[in-house]
């Protein structure tokens, strides 16, 4: 495993982390999801990502359960919308309170990032959140403010107007936005990146194949008539995938890990195999120059 700065904070994080949104559901044991996060650690994975939102509290529980207070890992939670009406509260005063359930339930003194769970813009101009992170920070009770954006030019607001120490992002290959405006401000302004969805809901492992039937539920369905449009663009990348190793996965998790500005990708795991497989990624480069190039020139024509 390769280590890297998380932006400018000092703090050193695995090139790969592990994604919490499965931990705690409800298909495995306690006992599994705990030995997937031991199995995480003991390959090197020092970064791990969750939400109050995740499984409303399992996941934060079962990192908890694992981690508890050790001080060689990097834990990152969010606080998210309010449960019971949906409503998107991001107040000093609100954030007071949910910060004690996430330290609570991941049996933690201090939360090493604390994040807005997809915020609004809207909500982000109005709210007093940096506030609450500042105290909380004073507090002793967080190291980092944070912000997972839905947006690249959210995030590019974030970073313009000073306000976070680390932003989590969407990024992959299909992710022309982030690669020309974000990550450069973001290497000029020293903002952690946390990457999510390297592989774009699965998308670019290349299991899904035009006209093929989905199952109702899947992640990559969330993504509407866009996931198709993704598909016959991965299409695009398999002879390339196919000299590079032989894996589009291999292919789709270098190329978000070549940036300077990334810190870490965040691909989420529901077996051990899978975590196994996002943490062999790990290179400490990314993507030789040569292969890059062969994907920015397929990546042309789709802008």
């Amino acid at each position: 495993m390769h280590y890297r700065e998380l932006g400018k904070s000092g703090v050193m994080v695995s090139e790969v982390g592990l994604g919490g949104n499965r931990l705690g559901q409800e298909y495995a044991s306690d006992d599994f999801w705990r030995d997937l996060i031991y199995h995480a650690v003991e390959l090197g994975i020092t970064v791990f990502d969750t939400a109050e939102a995740y499984e409303w509290g399992r996941s934060e529980e079962m990192l908890g359960l694992a981690l508890g207070n050790r001080d060689d890992v990097v834990v990152a939670t969010k606080m998210c919308r309010i449960r019971e009406t949906g409503e998107q509260d991001y107040t000093a005063e609100r954030m007071m309170k949910t910060v004690e359930g996430s330290l609570r339930r991941l049996r933690r003194d201090v939360i090493d990032i604390y994040q807005l769970h997809s915020p609004r813009r809207e909500s982000m101009e109005r709210d007093n959140w940096a506030e609450g992170m500042a105290k909380l920070k004073a507090q002793g009770k967080i190291r980092l403010s944070a912000v997972a954006v839905n947006s690249a030019a959210d995030g590019i607001w974030l970073m313009e107007q000073d306000l976070v120490d680390v932003l989590q992002i969407t990024y992959n290959i299909f992710d022309i936005e982030v690669e020309n405006k974000l990550l450069p401000l973001a290497e000029k302004t020293g903002v952690g990146l946390l990457c999510r969805m390297p592989l774009a809901r699965g998308v670019l492992t290349g299991k899904f194949h035009l006209g093929q039937n989905v199952p109702a539920g899947h992640r990559a369905l969330l993504d509407g008539d866009e996931m198709w449009d993704n598909v016959r663009k991965a299409d695009q990348l398999r002879p390339i995938a196919e000299d590079y190793e032989g894996s589009m996965t291999r292919i789709a998790h270098h190329f978000s890990l070549t940036p300077r500005a990334v810190s870490a990708i965040i691909p989420g795991a529901r077996t051990l195999k899978q975590v196994e497989e996002n943490a062999s990624a790990s290179n400490g480069t990314g993507l030789p120059a040569d292969i890059r190039r062969e994907i920015m020139d397929i990546r042309a024509a789709w802008e």
